[in-house]
This record gives C-alpha cells, structure tokens and sequence, in this order.
C-alpha cells in the first residue's frame, strides 16, 4: 500500500524515538504525502490507483455486481 498519492490532507504525530532538534515532540506534526501502512485510506488509495491502471492499459475489467471493489475480466 505504500506510495500511493493521497487525495486529502493527513496529519501525524511524530513517531516515538524520532529526534527533533528543539523544543517538544509534542509541538510537531508531520503531513503525509504519500499513504503508508495502518492508514484507513490506504487500501482505497491503492485499488484506486490499480483500477486506473488497468483502465490506462485497455484491459477488459469491470466492477462486479456484488461487491464493487472485486474487479472481473
């Protein structure tokens, strides 16, 4: 899942052991750019990306019926 563009803004905590330079952890936040694993959106970030690139590669996939996230050939 890693890698993947988010679509809207994610703000973190600093994680535990990472050195600042001064002041407190607790006054820093870090923004993500890209999704990474334990992220909610993680895995719809990723199936988006991988539909869009089936699509680009003119394959034949289709959403099924029952459950919209399973692609079908």
């Amino acid at each position: 899942f890693p890698q993947v563009e988010l679509d809207v803004k994610v703000y973190m905590e600093l994680p535990i052991g990472m050195d600042i330079q001064r002041g407190n952890a607790k006054d820093y936040v870090l923004k993500l750019n890209k999704s990474i694993y334990g992220l909610k959106q993680s895995c719809l970030n990723w199936f988006n990306l991988l539909s869009k690139a089936l699509q680009k590669k003119g394959r034949d996939f289709r959403p099924s019926m029952e459950s919209p996230r399973k692609l079908l050939k």
